[in-house]
């Protein structure tokens, strides 16, 4: 699991890193750990963080960029891990539903319990994502697959190839039965042969998408406009 701070206080990253790494040796949880001292910083690292963030520990009042803004970023472009507020103030729980924050802490008064119980309820979220898979059936094999990995699913005709990880499948469906098995699971159709994970976009313009690894898919016409309100958004 990969746990990420950001906040423009060197002592407040080291305070919170340190109580969540006990944690996880109580529970456990075997972590890596990265840190930013501002939004901007951490936006710069986007790529990175859409794909391998589990958790997001986001001070929201910071120079430059503050954390609403940065979270805001982050869901428009297709994260979809868990965030939680840094705060002094109460109300950043308004701000939190906006941004499908997963909760916040009030820096200076959060108890060790409090930072244990909203911790803890993140990673299971996390570890729910993770444990989701989708069984497909091809000629003469079945295959669980998990769906955080998928990047696309390609038909032709009736047999459809997923892409995920550094593999690919071939299967019997149809692209209307995927969109409705992975309804709400951050899937996009840009054109009748494809369904796309929408955190592998990387960006796109009329006709085409670019996915994170390099790769270019086709936009049909009449699903640009779909395209462009959910990436703007960050609909799921």
């Amino acid at each position: 699991m990969h746990i990420v701070f950001c906040d423009d206080h060197a002592d407040v990253i080291a305070k919170y890193q340190r109580i969540v790494e006990d944690i996880c040796v109580r529970h456990k949880i075997d972590a890596t750990f990265d840190s930013y001292k501002s939004g901007e910083s951490l936006l710069f690292s986007m790529e990175e963080i859409i794909l391998g963030a589990d958790i997001i520990f986001l001070d929201v009042r910071m120079p430059g960029r503050n954390g609403i803004e940065v979270a805001s970023v982050l869901r428009e472009n297709g994260y979809g891990g868990e965030i939680i507020f840094l705060t002094l103030f109460k109300d950043a729980v308004y701000y939190a539903f906006d941004v499908r924050a997963n909760n916040y802490l009030l820096k200076e008064t959060a108890t060790l319990k409090r930072i244990e119980k909203v911790f803890l309820d993140a990673v299971e979220i996390v570890r729910e994502k993770n444990d989701e898979f989708i069984l497909l059936t091809g000629i003469g094999e079945y295959r669980n697959v998990p769906i955080k990995e998928i990047r696309y699913f390609e038909v032709n005709q009736k047999i459809v190839t997923v892409y995920y990880g550094h593999r690919n499948f071939e299967f019997v469906s149809t692209i209307g039965k995927l969109e409705n098995i992975l309804f709400n699971k951050g899937f996009i159709r840009i054109s009748r042969s494809y369904l796309v994970a929408k955190k592998y976009i990387r960006s796109f313009v009329y006709g085409k998408v670019f996915m994170m690894d390099g790769e270019e898919l086709p936009v049909g016409r009449k699903y640009y406009k779909e395209l462009k309100n959910m990436m703007k958004n960050g609909v799921e």
